[in-house]
């Protein structure tokens, strides 16, 4: 795996603190534990992304499949006055 130089400027000391207790508790550098902890998050995220769009999808899915009870086009439906308005 290819690797690269990241580096953070103007993090907090809190985050750091609490970072640096998770790389001890794992026997992790420092380094080591953020870039987990980014991994976990950034794949987090693109999962959640991804449940997102597939429910929106099944619910696409499920609207397609609903029966069309009035076959006639929404212009003849709806009555519309000279200003083009809905009556």
């Amino acid at each position: 795996m290819e690797t690269t130089l990241l580096q953070l400027k103007g993090v907090p000391a809190r985050l750091k603190s609490l970072i640096q207790r998770e790389a001890d508790g794992h026997r992790r550098t420092l380094t080591q534990e953020a870039i987990v902890l980014l991994e976990e998050a950034v794949l987090a995220r693109a999962s959640s992304q991804r449940q997102t769009r597939d429910e929106i999808d099944h619910i696409l899915d499920r609207y397609h499949q609903l029966p069309t009870k009035d076959q006639r086009p929404m212009q003849e439906m709806i009555d519309y006055d000279g200003l083009g308005l809905p009556e």
